[in-house]
């Protein structure tokens, strides 16, 4: 009764769509959470009688021949349990003296950033086309490919990757190569900042994918982020695996360098509570695993070495803001992405000029007006969500006085709500509730370093960027978030988790097809030689 196949620490997506795909394959497993709700940061909390999501603003939903959430969702039988919303656009631009909506569809991006700046159609169409080429790159994992592609994925494939880890380009680096215009390029990184900070050590691939993808099609699913943390908790539990709220982690057991079990302790009932597993699976951050979980006297240093320079400096303050009229009524022409720029922020130097630079309550900020959507998040007719998220990092928060602290974030929260009344006028007056969350909000609830959602920061290319899927110094230890690859984001969250579901399943994949392929050759080889010997 206490032995599972694989024990996942942490309901985080990728310890569920790692969990999910274990529990589709037949394997028992269990996830421990700590907190009360599932789904970490693909959660919704309670306010005003209505559901606030925590972390889900919108949804890249590129064509299913290139991104790979559309067959894992498919796989995992997820699309079946899910409603997806389609949004009226990619988002909106919008300054002091101008308003941009870039429309879906990459011809229809095209148009309209054609029509903006003619001089600049020719590295438009290049832009493209490299956003499209590192979209096909990533279409699929290997396991996933047919067999004529994975014969030939080391040409149309694979080499391309180790070109991309060689060069190493940034977002930076590839919009100079083809775009001129300063402004331009700042609307082609509109976003940045649910990535990264600064463009010119941003990686190109992690950019040039989710941008794709949202191009194509921007989506919600309704009912919140907590609907697709339910619903991959659904499909753990009808599989016939289990997962639990209150649950935190205290120790990793181990026996001669391999992990065997878990001790977790009830916050309910206050009970520690010992479990055996062949795997275990840490979706949370690395750091805690071997500071906290692991024996002091195993040698971790094959792990820790390689992320120890690793940096963190991504994150986000988020204001939860509840109104009481619909504000797609009051203001018809107000998308449900509004990227708010100061328009000398976005006409300033590319290259000068990073949003960790200017002043918080200067920061470009994504205003997600979800009443725009059948969201699903109330059932009232006077209460509507919106929430501004805006980057920052950890540091800006810490060594902060509680007073201190709470007066900084009430002043930026005072700030935001200037900045939205100076873009739509008389807005604050329908705000009935208002709260704001910090880098420090995010360390307290899902307990990563410096508060960050997105793990390590997207500055080197592939996999030797990320944290490994399997652990060296600890068999049997696998880990499965955003600090793995590909990374941070719901949709890098999702494959990390699936990724490493995959490798648990069937290490010796790449051997057996290798394998298969090789003797394809061999047996073709033999034929032709017989066949030209007669």
């Amino acid at each position: 009764m206490n032995t599972f196949d694989a024990i996942v620490i942490g309901s985080g997506l990728g310890g569920l769509s790692c969990a999910a795909t274990l529990s589709k394959a037949g394997k028992k497993v269990l996830v421990l959470e700590q907190h009360s709700l599932i789904g970490g940061c693909a959660t919704c909390f309670e306010r005003k009688g209505m559901k606030v999501d925590a972390g889900l603003h919108e949804l890249d939903w590129g064509n299913p021949k290139t991104d790979m959430k559309h067959l894992i969702f498919k796989k995992l039988g997820l699309d079946k349990k899910i409603q997806i919303v389609k949004l009226p656009s990619v988002w909106t631009i919008k300054t002091q003296k101008e308003t941009l909506t870039i429309p879906h569809g990459i011809e229809n991006v095209k148009s309209v950033l054609k029509a903006k700046f003619p001089n600049e159609a020719k590295g438009i169409d290049t832009y493209f086309r490299k956003i499209k080429f590192q979209a096909f790159l990533a279409r699929r994992f290997p396991w996933d490919m047919g067999w004529v592609e994975f014969f030939f994925a080391p040409l149309s494939t694979l080499v391309f990757f180790l070109k991309n880890m060689i060069t190493n380009d940034s977002v930076g680096k590839v919009l100079d190569s083809c775009i001129h215009d300063d402004r331009l390029k700042k609307i082609l990184n509109a976003n940045i900042s649910y990535y990264h900070h600064d463009p010119y050590a941003f990686i190109w691939s992690f950019h040039a994918v989710p941008q794709k993808h949202y191009y194509d099609e921007g989506v919600y699913i309704k009912g919140g982020s907590q609907s697709l943390s339910d619903a991959l908790t659904q499909i753990i539990t009808e599989a016939g695996g289990q997962v639990r709220a209150n649950c935190e982690v205290s120790a990793i057991l181990t026996q001669d360098q391999t992990a065997v079990g878990v001790v977790y302790r009830d916050k309910k009932t206050h009970q520690q509570i010992s479990l055996k597993a062949s795997k275990i699976i840490a979706n949370c951050d690395p750091a805690i695993v071997y500071s906290s979980l692991l024996d002091s006297y195993i040698d971790t240093r094959a792990d820790t070495e390689i992320t120890k320079d690793f940096s963190i400096t991504t994150s986000l303050v988020s204001a939860y803001l509840i109104f009481d009229k619909n504000l797609s009524v009051l203001y018809p022409d107000m998308d449900y992405n509004t990227f708010i720029y100061d328009e000398a922020m976005l006409t300033s130097s590319f290259k000068d000029t990073k949003i960790s630079d200017a002043p918080i309550e200067k920061r470009p900020l994504a205003f997600i007006n979800y009443s725009k959507i059948d969201n699903g998040l109330s059932d009232s007719d006077d209460r509507y969500l919106a929430v501004v998220a805006v980057y920052s990092y950890f540091e800006e928060w810490d060594n902060l006085e509680k007073a201190e602290y709470r007066e900084k974030k009430r002043q930026l929260l005072e700030a935001i709500q200037a900045r939205l009344e100076e873009m739509f006028a008389g807005i604050n007056n329908h705000c009935i509730h208002a709260e704001l969350a910090t880098p420090k909000t995010i360390a307290r609830y899902i307990k990563t370093r410096k508060g960050t959602p997105y793990g390590y920061d997207q500055d080197i290319e592939g996999f030797i960027g990320r944290e490994r899927f399997k652990s060296k110094s600890v068999k049997n230890l696998y880990f499965a978030s955003a600090f793995g690859a590909p990374g941070g984001g719901f949709t890098g969250a999702i494959l990390a988790g699936y990724r490493t579901a995959h490798k648990i399943l069937d290490p010796y994949m790449y051997p057996k097809r290798i394998g298969v392929i090789v003797l394809v050759c061999v047996v073709i080889g033999w034929v032709i030689g017989i066949l030209m010997g007669s």
